[in-house]
């Protein structure tokens, strides 16, 4: 007998104050990044004359949500042996597509709404607020990078 597994419908709220900031998404493997299958828009449409993107690399599909097992976003740490700096953040952040998210608002201090010419870029962290004031998320939205938002796993509940 062949039974696929059902994928996991569900909302995320502010753990804070159980308000609800995403809209109803379904669970997926969250798509590996040395490999385009799985990818909403594996490649960006050719840059214009400044360099921009009009529709640049977005990781996942609306209606989606995967859970990333490795660490995302600062503290960065100096790995010795290669010289490189690489993420240390949280562990389990929740992967989705930008448009998903509902009524979260630009962190209260402009530096950590820090980007370059297009968006945010979450290079200093979480950038996003619940409308109580709790710091929830990482929008990584300027025309260089992956498009996607990351909640952060202690500060979101699945809504009941």
């Amino acid at each position: 007998m062949n039974e696929e597994k059902s994928s996991l419908m569900t909302a995320f709220q502010c753990r804070s104050c159980h308000r609800a900031v995403t809209r109803t998404v379904a669970e997926r493997p969250l798509p590996a990044e040395d490999v385009d299958e799985g990818w909403y828009r594996p490649e960006a449409s050719p840059p214009d004359a400044g360099g921009h993107s009009a529709l640049p690399i977005v990781r996942m599909p609306p209606g989606t949500f995967a859970i990333d097992p490795d660490p995302s976003g600062p503290p960065y740490v100096l790995v010795e042996l290669s010289g490189f700096l690489v993420e240390a953040g949280p562990h389990g952040t929740i992967v989705l597509n930008p448009s998903d998210s509902l009524g979260l608002e630009a962190h209260p201090d402009i530096v950590m709404r820090r980007g370059y010419c297009c968006g945010m870029d979450g290079e200093w962290g979480p950038n996003l607020a619940c409308t109580c004031g709790e710091i929830i998320a990482t929008l990584y939205s300027d025309c260089y990078q992956v498009q996607e938002l990351r909640l952060q796993p202690d500060a979101v509940d699945h809504c009941a």
